[in-house]
């Protein structure tokens, strides 16, 4: 008796479209496509990659110019910042 009342259900709600079911969009809907006849000339990739590679190396280039190295005496690397102040030795890897 219950799978007869469960099978009257279903079928009443899927009749009427209320769940489940996934209906196909209604005639006349059309995706859209995106404008392709607007594009971004003022910044382009190519300058974008320019830039960011000029900052990346006067950040590096600064870095670099940043520390002073020497060897010492006994053939073990040296390092300061700046160009004034004392040498501290640089620690071996491990």
């Amino acid at each position: 008796m219950i799978m007869w009342v469960i099978s009257a259900v279903m079928a009443l709600v899927f009749g009427l479209g209320i769940g489940g079911m996934v209906t196909a969009p209604a005639v006349g809907m059309t995706h859209q496509t995106p404008d392709t006849s607007k594009q971004d000339t003022d910044y382009s990739w190519d300058a974008f990659h320019a830039d960011a590679v000029s900052e990346y190396e006067a950040q590096l280039t600064a870095l670099y110019e940043g520390y002073e190295t020497k060897w010492s005496k006994n053939g073990r690397l040296m390092i300061r910042t700046g160009n004034s102040g004392p040498y501290k030795f640089v620690r071996k890897a491990a």
